[in-house]
């Protein structure tokens, strides 16, 4: 589908959501970056760019049923007559279906077409800066963060206060790429744990996890064994959340990917910390400091973890700005090193999030 007529069929849904459904809602959110280049020998290359678009419409079709509809305007770098351009284009990135049968009260959620990954999508708002960086597992591509299948979530205490827990059965592909290449499907189990709701001072603490157990999305014949070509992740993750003050997280995964018969497994991990300190709880007398935050996060990549010598580290250290509802903004620093190479990588980035 092209991109006029991607944008038709979304205002068409948002259309005929607003005349017919009980309650429609439109939401969207806006990634912008400029980006400065300190790598030695970068010669000062900067750059303005527009990271993500997404527009959300939802539709409470009744007590128990409800719908979303989500659009993805990305970047793609393409080959026109052997001119590389750079455009943009809009795919969705969800659409699916919510029901919550009454016999359940509203405790369980079953999902059924094109939704997201519960893990990513959790962690994504306990590193709470999406707008800025992608998680560890989602920017190595160990799973993708929207894919279509069937899901049920359990909700733990009164309204899901304590958790929830969450059981997926999934293609294997890819949002961006929905072509299914064979008949396996992929099971993916995940929790949601809120553990100190009863405490004031770490109520919005929280622990996840996820086992991901699938099979890469290609095409097998009669002399191959899709077990030999096992896609497998486990991850867990923790916040930890004292009050307005500071919240220290951990995002650790490991993938297992395997090379067909008589191969070895090649066996990936990544590891993020980020942690954020809020300075409003410190400088209340200041109108313009009590907006700010200070936080830094570490990611450690080891794409083999059998050999030695090929880690890929980040570290992102800045301050964030939320002045008020809808807008956050952050100037921040990047540095990217390599086990394998002496070359160590270094931007500036100016984020902006604007959100409706």
């Amino acid at each position: 589908m092209n991109r006029v007529a991607m944008v038709m069929l979304l205002m068409a849904v948002m259309i005929s959501g607003s005349l017919r459904a009980a309650e429609t809602s439109v939401h969207g959110r806006l990634y912008t970056h400029w980006e400065y280049d300190m790598t030695d020998g970068a010669d000062g290359m900067n750059d303005f760019g527009l990271g993500r678009a997404y527009v959300t419409v939802k539709s409470k079709l009744s007590d128990y049923t409800s719908v979303r509809i989500t659009s993805d305007l990305r970047e793609s770098t393409i080959d026109d007559n052997g001119k590389l351009q750079t455009r943009y284009y809009v795919i969705i990135k969800y659409g699916y279906l919510d029901w919550k049968p009454a016999f359940a009260k509203k405790a369980l959620t079953l999902r059924v077409g094109l939704q997201p990954t519960p893990y990513i999508d959790f962690q994504n708002k306990l590193w709470g800066r999406r707008y800025l960086a992608k998680t560890v597992g989602d920017v190595n591509k160990f799973l993708t963060t929207s894919d279509p299948g069937v899901s049920a979530y359990l909700a733990l205490g009164e309204k899901g206060k304590m958790g929830s827990l969450a059981l997926a059965v999934l293609n294997g592909t890819s949002y961006s790429n929905l072509g299914d290449l064979n008949k396996q499907k992929d099971i993916n189990l995940f929790a949601q744990l809120m553990p100190l709701t009863g405490s004031e001072d770490l109520k919005k603490s929280a622990v996840v996890a996820q086992y991901y157990k699938g099979i890469q999305n290609m095409s097998f014949d009669s002399t191959m064994d899709a077990g030999d070509y096992k896609n497998d992740i486990l991850s867990v993750g923790a916040l930890l959340a004292y009050r307005g003050l500071f919240h220290v997280g951990a995002d650790l995964n490991w993938h297992t990917e395997g090379q067909g018969a008589g191969a070895d497994e090649i066996k990936e991990s990544g590891a993020s910390l980020h942690g954020t300190l809020f300075l409003g709880e410190f400088i209340k007398d200041s109108e313009a400091l009590r907006t700010l935050n200070l936080f830094g996060r570490y990611d450690t990549f080891d794409p083999n973890t059998d050999a030695e010598d090929d880690k890929e580290k980040l570290l992102i250290v800045g301050v964030e700005c939320n002045p008020t509802k809808g807008f956050k903004a952050s100037v921040n620093v990047r540095s990217t090193g390599f086990d394998d190479d002496s070359t160590t990588e270094k931007q500036l980035f100016v984020n902006t999030l604007f959100k409706f």
